[in-house]
């Protein structure tokens, strides 16, 4: 297989994809390196879509694997393989894509208000420090993200329109969020409500501690019991939400968020003194 054939391969892909010419140049010199160690190359079109991906990751330019896979007769678990198999051969390490890049372009591409892109960015960097970001796609990671921020808003914006701009599934961008509110609790509460009082995400904190060794608390759906605890809070600290809203975004039913909050009036009634509570 001549390095030609990558090179032209790469060419095609790239403008069909109206790539600039800093990612076609990165990418060949790729390809050219491979040649010189003589690297196996089974398919130039697969080689040449992984050298594209590498180079646009290095370059940290956002794109999908399935936009450069749909260019190509190959699955995007083929050419996620393949550049993998050359970053070893040529022993560099080929980044994951940022979320923080992911969520200003995407934001851009689906017209988002600026609050929308700033909320975003800082439970992105939320969910990083808990290590939800682990083992995860960094677009289904940016999708869910987007999804938990927009919920609330009045941007038109369902859950399929976003898991159809990231191509993931609705199953996996709801499995995603959860991982997100479970992991960030109070902080997405001070995310989603800013001017909430510093009293009032301390007192998320205490009730979530408090559920995770109370009886009432057992068995039930972490999400529902963040949701009530967002709903005592809330009007407890007169911010201005209800059942419905943190429904839409927990994604868990008003009844169940309604019965939870019901849980924690009984609850601090008992648990917590009155110093205590906001």
């Amino acid at each position: 297989m001549t390095d030609e054939s990558v090179s032209a391969e790469i060419s095609a892909i790239a403008t069909e994809l109206d790539f600039g010419d800093s990612i076609r140049q990165y990418a060949t010199v790729i390809a050219d390196e491979l040649q010189h160690q003589e690297t196996r190359i089974s398919s130039s079109q697969r080689t040449a879509a992984a050298c594209l991906l590498a180079a646009c990751r290095l370059r940290e330019e956002p794109v999908r694997v399935t936009v450069i896979a749909d260019q190509t007769p190959f699955s995007k678990e083929q050419i996620l393989s393949e550049m993998q198999r050359l970053s070893q051969a040529l022993e560099i390490t080929v980044p994951l894509a940022d979320p923080e890049i992911l969520i200003e372009k995407s934001c851009d591409e689906l017209g988002l208000p600026e609050i929308v892109r700033e909320r975003a960015v800082r439970l992105a960097q939320l969910g990083d420090d808990a290590s939800v970001t682990s083992g995860v796609s960094p677009y289904t990671y940016t999708a869910a993200i987007l999804y938990v921020v927009c919920s609330p808003t009045d941007v038109d914006l369902s859950q399929a329109d976003i898991a159809s701009h990231f191509d993931v599934s609705t199953a996996t961008l709801r499995n995603r969020r959860d991982d997100i509110l479970a992991a960030t609790g109070s902080r997405l509460f001070e995310i989603q409500f800013p001017d909430a009082r510093s009293e009032a995400v301390s007192l998320v904190d205490e009730l979530l501690a408090g559920a995770r060794t109370s009886d009432w608390a057992q068995n039930k759906r972490s999400l529902g019991i963040l949701g009530g605890a967002w709903l005592y809070v809330a009007n407890a600290a007169e911010i201005n939400t209800s059942a419905t809203e943190l429904a839409t975004i927990t994604g868990v039913s008003e009844p169940t968020i309604r019965a939870r909050y019901e849980e924690f009036v009984d609850y601090v009634d008992t648990a917590i003194s009155p110093a205590d509570q906001i």
